[in-house]
């Protein structure tokens, strides 16, 4: 099994140094730190463009809260949130954002080591099936109540992540949900160029891009008239799609 990826959210830089020796020190075969931030904004970008097995996560960041940032991401259901804080008071709160584990600090290396072990042993994600390669296929098929019905790949505009669900917005016809999250077609769709994740929530055909909006914060407006909001870290990606 790879390692678990872990991003570190902490305003103080000495915190995160003391985390990072603990987790090199005892769970160095199973974790890897993939970055660390102290700035609220970085961290938010950061995380709308990735998704790391393990966010550590400080209550107090500057002005702002964790809490804050959870608000802003929206759920995050292929990361186990472990809050470490100076604080005791906030764990209640804590775990109404599903925190699968609240360290005070300074953390207990036993404490932490087994944290690690049981998210080792719990994460056992499954690879994508497709009996047909998702590149020369014209389609694929999701499950409903009654079995599977399929969706050309051309006919899709973009896929809204719902929590555990996806919600697929198509040509000509109704949106569909479906009971796989955003991270499930990420990996189907990873090898087709024509599909682009251009927020954390979101990933759009590039067919299918009508207007590009500056008004605001830039934005893209798809065929269907569907909004869809562009982080600040894809903005140059967009911008080279149109030629510009």
């Amino acid at each position: 099994m790879s390692k678990l990826k872990c991003y570190i959210i902490d305003d103080e830089q000495r915190a995160i140094n003391a985390l990072e020796f603990l987790l090199d020190y005892y769970c160095s075969k199973s974790v890897e730190v993939i970055g660390t931030n102290s700035i609220f904004n970085e961290a938010l970008e950061f995380l709308e463009q990735n998704t790391p097995d393990i966010l550590f996560l400080d209550i107090k960041l500057g002005e702002e809260t964790g809490f804050n940032l959870l608000e802003k991401l929206g759920p995050l259901p292929e990361t186990d949130i472990i809050i470490i804080s100076a604080y005791g008071e906030h764990a209640l709160e804590a775990f109404k954002y599903g925190t699968v584990n609240y360290l005070l600090k300074p953390v207990d290396p036993e404490e932490l080591a087994k944290t690690i072990n049981r998210l080792e042993a719990r994460k056992q994600k499954k690879p994508v099936k497709q009996s047909i390669d998702p590149v020369s296929a014209e389609n694929f098929f999701y499950p409903t109540r009654h079995g599977y019905s399929s969706i050309n790949y051309k006919d899709i505009i973009c896929l809204k992540g719902d929590g555990s669900y996806t919600n697929i917005h198509l040509i000509d016809t109704e949106p569909i949900i479906v009971s796989k999250n955003l991270f499930f077609f990420e990996q189907l769709l990873e090898k087709r160029p024509e599909f682009l994740r251009v927020q954390k929530s979101y990933i759009i055909n590039k067919n299918h891009i009508k207007e590009i909006n500056k008004q605001g914060g830039i934005k893209l407006i798809m065929k269907g008239d569907i909004h869809v909001p562009i982080s600040n870290s894809m903005k140059d990606v967009v911008m080279e799609i149109i030629g510009y």
